[in-house]
């Protein structure tokens, strides 16, 4: 059988965006000549990186566009995980306001952690997570950024008002219309624009025709992009999958800023990722992840590392799958025994073909079982593992410093 060649991802207004920075005779246009802003730049407690500022020059091209409302109106920004999507948010909303004026920001995700997250970001001054400068000042004018559940029928001078909520709970409350609520006529009164952070969920039903409760998702923002021509979609994720096509026909002509995880690790943000490949049942590859974790903790406490946390992610495929993986693994590291552990040290120091593990099981033959097992059961109990799937405030995406104690 002839293998099939792999199709290749051409992102037209990435290309574009490129060709127009190199072309000499468009230098004096003034998108061409877009700079990183003073109003950014004395705004932002984080610097942006030079890929942030590039990411700031796209979003310019695209919106300075003639044909801006045909062409711009929902844009991706696909991005490493780690490299600063929420700053990149954070810059945009002071784009936008000085210029263009929008006022209206809608911060849309899947998850209630998430929107916990993004609220320390955003809008809490007092969190050493705030992204924002104090006082957040510009051309003279102090602004305020100021979390509301409905958009105000007139604006006030000077404020920026963010609305932060998951897409399941702005579904219900346009489809189900309440006093208070924010409704679709609301959003047909004044520009506003829409953040979809994860943004990969919201394509569930591109990516698969049966998903009708994500297509519902995805018709929810279309129609809030649609209310009013001046409306804006800015999408991000890390996690996009455009070798399926049906989200790369979706996505083609969308994504104005790729940022893979390939170009961040080679520009030295992030260090690199050695990859451990094991034949083994996913009760020894669950093991084997749980030990080499509590192997760097040790270490690091030897070197003097004060409250090195690790995390371990397992991945799963379907929502069913990963609920019961975290089962099992509760499971198996409650009835875990010395004994059981022993054997197992023993075994994998016989079989595996990697040098870290066996260099971190060579050392665990050193160390007393019943302590090791004590420690695991107590650094790995339900408490400190999550659920990718939890949409409680305390789910994924919460603080990584309290996934373990």
């Amino acid at each position: 059988m002839v293998k099939k060649k792999a199709r290749e991802l051409v992102l037209p207004i990435v290309h574009e965006i490129k060709d127009y920075a190199s072309d000499f005779l468009k230098n004096d246009e003034p998108r061409h000549s877009f700079v990183y802003p003073d109003y950014i730049k004395h705004n932002l407690k984080h610097q942006l990186r030079d890929y942030q500022k590039q990411s700031l020059y796209n979003l310019n091209y695209t919106q300075k566009d003639d044909h801006v409302a045909s062409r711009f109106k929902q844009l991706l920004f696909h991005m490493a995980t780690g490299s600063g999507k929420t700053d990149v948010m954070a810059a945009d909303i002071l784009y936008f306001y000085h210029e263009f004026g929008y006022q209206n920001f809608l911060f849309v995700v899947n998850t209630n952690a998430v929107i916990a997250k993004t609220r320390e970001n955003m809008m809490n001054v007092q969190s050493p997570k705030y992204l924002f400068s104090q006082p957040i000042s510009i051309d003279g004018i102090q602004i305020e950024l100021r979390e509301v559940t409905r958009f105000p029928t007139n604006s006030e001078p000077g404020v920026i008002y963010l609305r932060l909520t998951t897409i399941q709970t702005l579904a219900n409350e346009l489809n189900t219309p309440r006093e208070n609520g924010l409704t679709y006529g609301d959003l047909e009164k004044q520009k506003l624009i829409i953040l979809a952070d994860e943004a990969h969920h919201f394509s569930a039903g591109t990516k698969s025709k049966a998903d009708q409760k994500n297509k519902a998702w995805e018709y929810v923002l279309d129609r809030i992009r649609q209310a009013n021509k001046a409306n804006r979609q800015l999408e991000f994720t890390a996690t996009i999958d455009l070798n399926n096509e049906f989200i790369y026909e979706k996505y083609r002509d969308k994504i104005i800023f790729q940022y893979d995880l390939k170009e961040f690790q080679n520009a030295g943000y992030s260090k690199k990722i050695a990859r451990l490949q094991a034949n083994a049942d996913d009760n020894e590859k669950m093991l084997n992840a749980g030990l080499l974790s509590q192997y760097r903790k040790r270490m690091a406490i030897q070197a003097g590392v004060k409250d090195f946390k690790p995390v371990i992610l397992f991945k799963s495929n379907k929502i069913a799958v990963s609920k019961a993986a975290r089962d099992q693994f509760l499971t198996m590291m409650d009835r875990l025994t010395a004994e059981d552990l022993a054997q197992f040290i023993a075994k994998q120091l016989q079989t595996t073909q990697s040098s870290t593990l066996r260099q971190a099981y060579t050392y665990y033959q050193t160390v007393d079982m019943g302590s090791l097992v004590r420690e695991l059961q107590r650094d790995f109990q339900p408490l400190n593992t999550i659920n990718v799937n939890d949409t409680s405030s305390n789910g994924i995406l919460g603080d990584l410093n309290d996934l373990r104690n």
